[in-house]
């Protein structure tokens, strides 16, 4: 089917699949929970949880990376041996958008305070997000070096 539009604005999300989870008898709220040593309501089952997140989050960008599967199997058998050790990654994203690059490292909405650096009007900025002083997020556009 085919509509006429001057322009089309498509919303794409991800929704848990969790109905496997509940049936096996695991604790979920917006995917599987977990504590801070990932480890779900089954201590034989792990899944990450971003440290500096105020609640869990689902975090897709890094779910495929081969070093993300490697830590993940680093904290399985280090909470197996019972030295269960806090998942410490920092949520990321980044996209080209034609003539822009947007990068955003953190959770923005758990700042207190921004603090802007550029021009948006120039397109090229970077937008940090604040949390009692330090640095809970940044976003920027056309800045990559100030990403990191």
């Amino acid at each position: 089917m085919r509509y006429a539009a001057d322009f089309a604005l498509v919303g794409i999300g991800a929704v848990p699949n969790i109905e496997i989870a509940r049936e096996a008898g695991l604790a979920c709220a917006n995917g599987i929970v977990v504590d801070q040593f990932a480890v779900t309501s089954d201590s034989d089952i792990l899944r990450r949880r971003l440290r500096l997140a105020s609640r869990p989050r689902r975090n897709l960008a890094a779910a495929g990376k081969r070093a993300e599967r490697h830590r993940s199997s680093q904290m399985r058998a280090l909470a197996m041996i019972g030295k269960p050790k806090p998942y410490a990654e920092v949520p990321w994203f980044w996209s080209d958008q034609y003539d822009l690059k947007l990068q955003i490292a953190g959770l923005a909405h758990e700042g207190d305070e921004e603090v802007l650096r550029g021009d948006i009007a120039a397109r090229k900025f970077a937008l940090f997000y604040l949390r009692g002083g330090a640095v809970a997020a940044a976003v920027t556009v056309n800045q990559p070096a100030n990403i990191w």
